[in-house]
């Protein structure tokens, strides 16, 4: 399931200047895919501003989101990579990897979530993601 939610919402870029322009990178192909309002990833941003680094999953990792009425339309998630990490407000270790997600509702979203826990909370797993290179690598790692 995860893996569908993600579809061709898949990046790699080696850096990017700040966390806001990691959150807007991620976003852009929900925005365009019509997943997410823009005023979903204005929220998202705000929403760090004002209650901190709640995004971040584990040490590295983060999947930026906010609630479903502030711009959300389906459910979906993409996911970048970047080769130099980024720092988040009050955190100390460089986050490499997003999953974005858009999350329509309250529910429909939790199994994709459960799936990613799995996935993040294996240690070969995680260094693989870490490690990934491309599209199609990524995705064999997820399936």
């Amino acid at each position: 399931m995860l893996k569908e939610l993600i579809a061709d919402r898949i990046q790699f870029v080696d850096k990017v200047n700040s966390w806001e322009e990691a959150i807007r990178l991620s976003s852009r192909e929900l925005i365009e895919q019509k997943f997410m309002k823009e005023s979903y990833l204005d929220a998202m941003i705000n929403d760090i501003n004002e209650f901190g680094s709640y995004i971040i999953l584990t040490d590295g990792v983060a999947m930026p989101h906010t609630r479903p009425e502030n711009g959300a339309i389906k459910t979906g998630f993409s996911f970048l990579k970047l080769k130099e990490g980024v720092l988040f407000p009050d955190t100390e270790i460089p986050v490499i990897l997003l999953f974005t997600l858009s999350a329509a509702d309250a529910d429909s979203h939790i199994e994709a979530i459960m799936k990613l826990a799995d996935i993040l909370g294996d240690d070969d797993t995680l260094k693989q993601l870490n490690q990934v290179t491309n599209k199609e690598e990524f995705l064999n790692i997820i399936k």
